[in-house]
């Protein structure tokens, strides 16, 4: 594994392993799910790629692929999270208490970032961080979350 993906499942370990989904949607084109801990404050995960799910709907429906990711989130939202995890090649992994697991592709059609994971919180203040998968692979980390902002390093 990767010394970014490392960083980048610890990250994520910290800020989404006691976490429930809070609220999900759509926000200028890019789904989101935004989560909730005993922490301060929000974790929103920003979601700009195809998505795979143990969840099925009946082709009959003729569902869009924006109508089925909802309602899959719409499956998940108020629930815990039981795994989250991200590969070399910037999938993420997430399983939740009713047995959903969500698989995030790490490729975006336009190349760019396929999903980003940061708080609510800015990023030159303490609580800040932000997880960006790279389009293929890898990971670019700002994280002040365990840090004062003067003594973290970008990853």
């Amino acid at each position: 594994m990767h010394p970014d993906t490392t960083a980048a499942n610890l990250l994520l370990q910290r800020a989404l392993a006691r976490s429930a989904v809070e609220s999900f949607g759509l926000s200028h084109q890019i789904h989101f799910l935004e989560f909730r801990d005993d922490g301060p404050e929000d974790h929103l995960l920003s979601i700009d790629t195809d998505m795979n799910s143990n969840v099925g709907f009946d082709e009959a429906l003729g569902l869009t692929a924006d109508e089925r990711l909802l309602l899959v989130f719409n499956r998940v939202n108020l629930r815990n999270v039981t795994r989250v995890a991200c590969d070399d090649e910037a999938n993420l992994f997430l399983e939740f208490d009713n047995g959903v697991q969500l698989r995030f592709v790490g490729t975006s059609l336009d190349g760019y970032e396929p999903w980003q994971l940061g708080s609510r919180t800015p990023l030159d203040e303490p609580g800040g961080y932000l997880l960006v998968a790279q389009s293929g692979g890898g990971y670019a980390i700002w994280d002040w979350s365990a840090t004062p902002p003067n003594q973290a390093e970008n990853v």
